[in-house]
């Protein structure tokens, strides 16, 4: 109670700010409001190559993405949502005086904003698929109070487009956000333009080996797990890592990469084979640099399946986790590797070089349909009139 009693009187506030603001003219500015930001980097950087386009990023504490890169000097960056009250005054000004505006999860904020007919808003999601289930299909929503419920759909329905990749990812949003099929746009998912672009790989390749010059060499295993509801601020990593250290030799490295939502982890020994990547900006560059995936519920298999490499699901909390969060389904489409129990289980599928590479093939075909390294430019198009080009 007292929780919704603060986002109440927050979303007051931000309500009488956004209405003021909403008094001055729009302009030809595109902001993108990110908590993520790995599909409004790629965005950003095609729209800064195809014109004289302004760019505002509002990010949330928790993005790491570094959008001071994007090569155009008509770019302005704000945090928003924290204690910098300027910089929150500014963001809702370019939230109400813009005439695009990109999103890329779940933004209370959206409930108390009427943007004018002239504004698009688009929903750029932060994952390329999905296996645990959130927005209407999560569990816990049912327990939330009647003015929480309202103001979940008046976000959802704030989406006037959302880009996906697949079919199968337009029906699950149309279940979770309860909007009808009209609202998609089947032009591949930007980020994921990285894996068909050779240069790009190679540049980011580097990236990492700089970052983390101990794994050159070495067979790279990438452990991934999704978040816990109640592990938010501090998550026990399950995976025995001692254990991995004393099974295999020193030609594995492992990579720990923590969900975005994660503040911290515990248990996470100092060991030179064993890295803390969780605040390296760009995942797919994690990917690329990886052999091996260690995931569970996680969406990232999705595009690490682009890469055609061996993927292990540690799902040894499966019923608990269904039961708090979700999954949508539990079959070849939604973990197409090894499902485990245990770390010793995942160890035996790192060292067994077998992969079932048709059936990673059919869940990259079922997840990335129009995924074809020109989605930036393809939402592009369908989003901008042509002579904002």
């Amino acid at each position: 109670m007292k929780s919704e009693l603060i986002i109440s009187i927050y979303l007051f506030f931000f309500k009488i700010a956004f209405s003021l603001f909403n008094l001055l003219p729009l302009k030809n500015k595109t902001v993108f409001l990110s908590s993520f930001g790995d599909n409004a980097f790629f965005i950003a950087n095609e729209l800064a190559s195809s014109g004289n386009h302004r760019l505002v990023f509002i990010n949330q504490t928790r993005c790491k993405m570094e959008f001071s890169t994007i090569p155009t000097p008509n770019k302005k960056i704000y945090t928003f949502e924290s204690l910098n009250i300027v910089d929150t005054l500014f963001s809702i000004y370019h939230l109400a005086t813009s005439k695009y505006v990109f999103v890329d999860n779940y933004a209370g904020v959206l409930s108390v904003i009427e943007f004018r007919k002239e504004v698009k808003c688009i929903q750029l999601w932060h994952a390329a698929g999905a296996i645990k289930q959130f927005g209407w299909r999560d569990p816990e929503t049912d327990s939330r109070s009647a003015r929480a419920k309202v103001r979940f759909q008046e976000v959802y329905d704030r989406f006037q487009y959302i880009p996906v990749g697949s079919r199968q990812m337009a029906e699950i949003f149309s279940e979770a956000f309860q909007v009808d099929m009209s609202h998609f746009l089947y032009t591949g998912v930007p980020q994921t333009d990285f894996y068909h672009d050779e240069e790009l790989k190679a540049a980011g390749l580097k990236n990492v080996l700089e970052t983390y010059p101990s794994i050159k060499g070495k067979k790279v295993v990438l452990y991934a797990p999704t978040f816990r509801k109640d592990e938010l601020q501090r998550m026990a990593v399950a995976f025995d890592i001692q254990m991995f250290l004393e099974t295999l030799d020193e030609d594995y490295v492992l990579l720990v990469r923590l969900h975005p939502s994660v503040h911290a982890a515990a248990k996470v020994p100092d060991h030179p084979r064993v890295i803390l990547a969780s605040d390296y900006p760009h995942i797919n560059e994690l990917l690329l640099a990886s052999d091996i995936l260690v995931s569970d519920y996680s969406s990232i298999p999705v595009e690490f399946s682009m890469l055609g490499k061996k993927m292990i699901f540690f799902t040894y909390d499966i019923e608990e986790y269904n039961r708090t969060q979700g999954i949508w389904q539990v079959n070849d489409l939604f973990f197409p590797g090894p499902m485990v129990t245990s770390t010793a289980e995942v160890i035996e599928h790192i060292v067994d070089p077998r992969i079932d590479q048709e059936k990673i093939e059919r869940f990259c075909r079922h997840w990335n349909t129009y995924s074809n390294g020109r989605s930036s430019k393809q939402l592009i198009t369908a989003i901008y009139e042509p002579q904002d080009l």
